[in-house]
């Protein structure tokens, strides 16, 4: 009797550190007219590398979209429609191709403080990073920009370019759900509360933030 009596102490105290806690979904989604947008984030990079079964290096967060098209006539999907936004510095970033991260000639990202909001652009058309804003953000004392840089001495990695396009988010126009990855660069330490994803494509806008 006694060993239940401290057994059951045991699982009533367990239930109540667990209900305590507070759980951040790091799921979200949206939708309109012409797509429903389902999205999944990983920020821990040890999962990324699970998910991937390759390691795409520091810095990078990991995104699983499904677009679900809910009307007979197609929609175009790309990549690029997508922004992850980190509401408490500003920062904004569009997805890296798989070339970025693991080819020949690689983008190498630093943080340049003060550095004025752009778009930057570098070999093969690169266009994958928008700088942070040109303001502090409340309770955030400094701004964040990002700066990007070839990597001319990087010989890439063909084993990691071959899992990042196989599993990347693809780009087409259809009528059917898409799924796949979308590899983010994301400075510094955020809270999955402050980030949100941005779609702006052919089907509209929609802002997915994350539940907490």
């Amino acid at each position: 009797m006694r060993f239940l009596l401290y057994s059951g102490t045991i699982l009533l105290t367990a239930a109540s550190t667990f209900a305590a806690k507070k759980v951040v979904s790091p799921n979200t989604s949206a939708g309109n007219e012409q797509v429903d947008i389902i999205a999944t984030i990983t920020l821990a990079k040890d999962e990324v590398v699970q998910k991937l079964g390759a390691d795409p290096g520091q810095g990078i967060v990991l995104l699983q979209v499904r677009v679900v098209p809910k009307t007979d006539k197609p929609v175009q999907i790309s990549p690029d429609d997508f922004i992850l936004l980190a509401h408490d510095d500003g920062e904004r970033s569009k997805p890296f191709e798989p070339n970025e991260i693991a080819g020949a000639g690689r983008i190498v990202v630093s943080n340049t403080a003060n550095a004025p909001l752009k778009k930057t652009s570098g070999i093969g058309g690169f266009g994958g990073m928008v700088g942070g804003g040109t303001g502090a953000s409340p309770g955030n004392s400094k701004p964040v920009a990002l700066s990007s840089k070839i990597d001319t001495k990087s010989q890439g990695n063909t084993t990691l370019l071959e899992v990042l396009k196989a599993k990347e988010l693809p780009a087409k126009e259809t009528t059917d759900s898409v799924e796949g990855y979308l590899y983010f660069p994301l400075d510094g330490k955020h809270k999955l509360k402050n980030l949100a994803v941005l779609y702006r494509g052919p089907a509209g806008k929609l802002d997915l933030e994350f539940e907490h």
